[in-house]
């Protein structure tokens, strides 16, 4: 499998980035970690944390699923990883800067933080979000509010994660939610992993890449991106109503690249890793799906049902449901944030013909039930907004 490499066209940025496309952990040490998630930081209030984070905005050519090149623009950290994601700690302080290298203003927001906002960043200058402190523990979106939703289209957009200063509930369970948010049925359901007769194995594990999962929708017109390439501004409904995407990602990816494959490339197989769920029978794994496009997905798992911990109010801050439902399909509408979680239960009935029992590795899609988003940038399906998960072992194993 190849690497689908992109080229930096911005303003004195000219040579071929050698970064996975897939969003890269950033921490706010500036010091990019191998893994998509790191153990969850403390608050020592050592100077390291204390250091701005710095992040870049440049226009790129990126490669798409079906070999196509399209114009698109990205916020990248310094050291050249493109949409990175930016983790925190709960009352932590958050210093970044943002410098524009494009040839046309942009901004930044983190949705549901309303302090940490740029709204217009010249062409070649740099502007300093205002200082704050990360919030509850949860999920976020940041993106460019400039000209909406046009940046926001062309890929300016990524996650904030906010790990929880106390996130264990009352009887000791981890969470990744802050105990001030819990419900009694969120806690609930962390209490039964690895407890309650249904839920044999594991609780969920804090600071376990394995077991916190990323899934960052977002659509490509490359139509559209074209047209902005030349010097065309469309924003608004105008952009809404012409708005006609013909691909489809996850983490910036699509299709076959989501999941890791035996002829997928050492490069590439990272990016596929922080989309993919893998682990035994009984390993719950979280899965924060956020949806940065236009498109309205209806996402479809096969295999489990899954929990649906959190959704976000209307100024954009996450809360725990009330209500927790078990759900194998989840609507997910343009700026959705939706903290899901992924019990690895073992399906009661897997049979094969002739009649017995499936054999490991149990593999499971997850796709869309909207059905352009399988058939668009490549024209069959699998090559949209499409992954799997894989359930390699029984909970016995070692």
């Amino acid at each position: 499998m190849e690497r689908r490499d992109f080229l930096k066209i911005g303003a004195g940025a000219t040579t071929v980035a050698l970064a996975a496309t897939a969003q890269q952990m950033i921490t706010p040490t500036d010091t990019p970690l191998s893994s998509p998630a790191p153990t969850p930081m403390s608050l020592s209030g050592s100077s390291d944390l204390a250091q701005s984070l710095r992040l870049v905005i440049e226009p790129v050519e990126k490669e798409m699923i079906d070999g196509k090149i399209v114009y698109m623009v990205f916020y990248f950290h310094e050291s050249g990883q493109p949409q990175p994601v930016l983790r925190y700690r709960e009352g932590e302080p958050v210093s970044m800067s943002i410098t524009n290298n494009d040839l046309v203003p942009h901004g930044f927001a983190i949705t549901g933080i309303p302090q940490a906002t740029v709204p217009e960043i010249p062409p070649g200058q740099t502007r300093q979000v205002p200082d704050f402190v990360a919030p509850v523990g949860g999920s976020y979106l940041y993106h460019d509010p400039y000209e909406p939703p046009l940046n926001r289209i062309l890929g300016l957009h990524g996650a904030f994660i906010v790990d929880p200063a106390l996130g264990t509930t009352v009887a000791g369970s981890a969470t990744p939610f802050s105990r001030a948010m819990h419900t009694p049925q969120i806690a609930a359901v962390f209490d039964a992993f690895g407890r309650h007769p249904r839920f044999p194995g594991e609780r969920w594990k804090a600071g376990d890449p394995a077991r916190d999962k990323l899934w960052l929708f977002s659509q490509t017109d490359s139509a559209i991106n074209a047209r902005v390439a030349s010097g065309y501004r469309i924003s608004g409904q105008a952009l809404i109503d012409a708005f006609l995407p013909d691909y489809f990602h996850i983490n910036g990816l699509s299709g076959f690249d989501t999941a890791v494959h035996d002829t997928t490339a050492s490069v590439d197989r990272a990016a596929a890793q922080a989309i993919e769920p893998v682990g035994k029978q009984g390993q719950p794994t979280l899965l924060r799906v956020m949806n940065a496009g236009l498109c309205t997905h209806s996402a479809h798992i096969h295999g489990n049902h899954l929990f649906e911990c959190t959704e976000a109010d209307a100024s954009g801050v996450p809360y725990c449901e009330t209500n927790v439902y078990e759900r194998d399909v989840w609507i997910m509408r343009p700026m959705d944030r939706k903290d899901m979680i992924l019990p690895f239960e073992r399906p009661p009935d897997v049979p094969v013909w002739p009649p017995r029992e499936e054999p490991f590795p149990l593999k499971y899609v997850m796709h869309c039930h909207t059905e352009m988003s399988q058939t668009a940038g490549g024209g069959n399906y699998p090559q949209g907004l499409v992954t799997h998960w894989t359930m390699t072992s029984p909970i016995y194993a070692f």
